[in-house]
């Protein structure tokens, strides 16, 4: 994808966003949730969409061995617990927050009235709902098709944003839920960490990595 294309996609999901945020604002109201609140649980009816305003939310299931599997995360900027409404259906993972963070809440039943009256509202969900599962796909075809370390990598600069000419990434879950995300052991994660750490591919601290050259790390995967 060219720039001038890549520029064009994302001035057209902003306008999206925008629809979308317009009218979470305009019919939902403002919550505040603490670090490890749940937002929603497993099994309950669902009886709101929710818009992330600021903070991280992690969208997990539990196992046979009673661990949460993280499965998606999602970020300021970004509706979940829609699709259950749509589906009808009882929620099938468990939403908790990561970090403190702010929530619009938008009734279920004038969700749905919403997602059939408002066009534009309507059209705006298909195109993001649409790049989502598209952007899921990606996800599965990482995870069955490339090695560890590579996938790991790949799961850092998805989470990272550029700040003064290097990547930085606020390591907003453990080891462990990283390792539920990409498909591999606890262990592992930890030990490439430290191996990329000796070799300064990256800077790492408790909660934040630092890559001072994203396309030279990848590279050297």
């Amino acid at each position: 994808m060219d720039e001038l294309q890549e520029q064009t996609d994302l001035q057209e999901m902003d306008r999206h966003n925008e629809v979308i945020l317009g009218v979470f604002r305009k019919y939902g109201v403002t919550k505040k949730c603490r670090k490890n609140e749940f937002v929603f649980q497993e099994n309950e009816s669902p009886l709101a969409a929710h818009y992330v305003e600021s903070g991280l939310i992690k969208i997990s299931q539990s196992s046979q061995e009673g661990q949460g599997i993280t499965l998606f995360l999602r970020y300021p900027g970004e509706v979940f617990g829609n699709a259950e409404i749509l589906a009808n259906l009882q929620r099938r993972r468990y939403a908790k927050c990561l970090t403190d963070s702010q929530l619009i809440v938008l009734e279920s039943r004038q969700y749905l009235e919403l997602a059939k009256d408002d066009a534009r509202f309507a059209y705006s969900l298909a195109v993001i709902t649409a790049r989502r599962l598209l952007q899921t796909q990606d996800m599965v075809e990482t995870l069955i098709s490339r090695p560890v370390a590579w996938r790991l990598a790949w799961f850092l600069v998805q989470m990272g944003k550029q700040k003064d000419g290097v990547l930085e990434v606020q390591l907003q879950l453990s080891h462990e839920e990283i390792s539920y995300v990409i498909g591999c052991s606890r262990q592992t994660v930890t030990e490439l960490l430290n191996k990329w750490r000796e070799k300064e591919l990256i800077a790492y601290t408790k909660k934040k990595i630092i890559m001072i050259n994203p396309s030279r790390f990848l590279s050297s995967i």
